[in-house]
């Protein structure tokens, strides 16, 4: 270690005949050390011969120095090979086994289920009720499309459609300012609004998805009046694409705006059969050419998914960027 480069403090007295201000405190380190020069050396031993505060600091640090010194001189060296040592006893450790990755991912998995769960047992308390048994209607619809009179018995593709527009409305109402009671509380929580709506998003579309595909395909396919291949292409690819497009305008809009852009997409399919209702049946319109090409849009499988990922994607990114005006 080097002296400090400032010039040392020109000694000073009081009336005592010691003026603290003037002690080389910064120079006492040096002067036990033995690094100072010629000249500031003579000076700090002057001034020691008439100041007992710099006398005892002296003192302090020259019984660091010896006990510092004493450490180093009973303080074994390591040795050569520690090191060496060191590294072969890592490498003879035996390497964990191949179960215990899989324990890791294991309980990794059971985390994630627990928060996803917590979060759906906490989401579907404010979800409204209305969502969940307004599906329940199909139900009784598709048990008359099997028992009632064949005069009175409503084609599958009633069915399907009414299934299609009460999923979407559902969808319409999960998120947003008029449809969301809990809105308020939910905004100022640090869970993401695209957390909230994917997991309302599984409650309300899983559910409508269970009704759909666990009842009233298998009641229908039993008893013959429609086949698993129909009911992809002309009952779950509509409800699908319906319900996302539903979704979006929600997001983008409000609940009621999806709720009538729904209902005017169905209106549009059922045009034709509402005009023969009307004049009792004696008159089939033809069907425009319009109509014939919006009815098999609504018949292209693959397309319709391939919509209602794109609907459902976009809602997702607009509702982020909504969150952070609305925080």
């Amino acid at each position: 270690m080097m002296p400090p480069d400032e010039p040392m403090p020109m000694q000073g007295t009081d009336s005592t005949g010691q003026n603290p201000t003037s002690c080389p405190v910064e120079y006492l380190q040096w002067f036990v050390n033995g690094t100072l020069p010629k000249e500031e050396r003579n000076a700090v031993e002057a001034h020691l011969a008439g100041c007992a505060t710099c006398r005892a600091d002296v003192s302090t640090w020259a019984e660091l120095r010896r006990g510092m010194r004493d450490v180093c001189a009973h303080t074994p060296e390591p040795r050569a090979d520690l090191f060496a040592q060191i590294e072969s006893r890592i490498d003879a450790l035996p390497s964990p086994a191949a179960w215990s990755w899989a324990k890791s991912f294991l309980q990794g998995c059971l985390l994630a289920v627990s928060i996803c769960w917590e979060h759906c047992q906490m989401q579907a308390r404010l979800i409204r009720r209305d969502l969940f048994w307004m599906p329940l209607l199909i139900v009784p619809l598709t048990a008359f499309a099997i028992y009632l009179p064949r005069p009175w018995q409503p084609a599958p593709g009633t069915a399907a459609l009414l299934a299609a527009l009460l999923t979407a409305m559902g969808m319409a109402f999960l998120y947003g300012r008029d449809a969301d009671a809990a809105r308020e509380i939910v905004l100022v929580t640090p869970t993401s609004p695209r957390l909230v709506l994917g997991i309302r998003c599984c409650l309300v579309f899983g559910y409508d998805l269970l009704i759909n595909c666990g009842l009233v395909l298998p009641f229908l396919a039993l008893h013959g009046t429609i086949t698993p291949a129909w009911f992809l292409a002309n009952w779950l690819a509509p409800l699908c694409c319906l319900s996302a497009i539903a979704l979006l305008m929600s997001v983008l809009v409000n609940a009621g705006a999806a709720v009538l852009a729904c209902t005017l997409l169905w209106t549009l399919r059922t045009l034709r059969g509402i005009q023969t209702f009307l004049l009792g049946g004696t008159q089939t319109f033809p069907e425009a050419s319009w109509q014939q090409s919006y009815e098999q849009f609504w018949h292209q499988g693959p397309l319709l998914f391939l919509v209602a990922v794109l609907a459902v994607a976009l809602a997702f990114v607009a509702l982020e960027r909504k969150g952070r005006f609305v925080r």
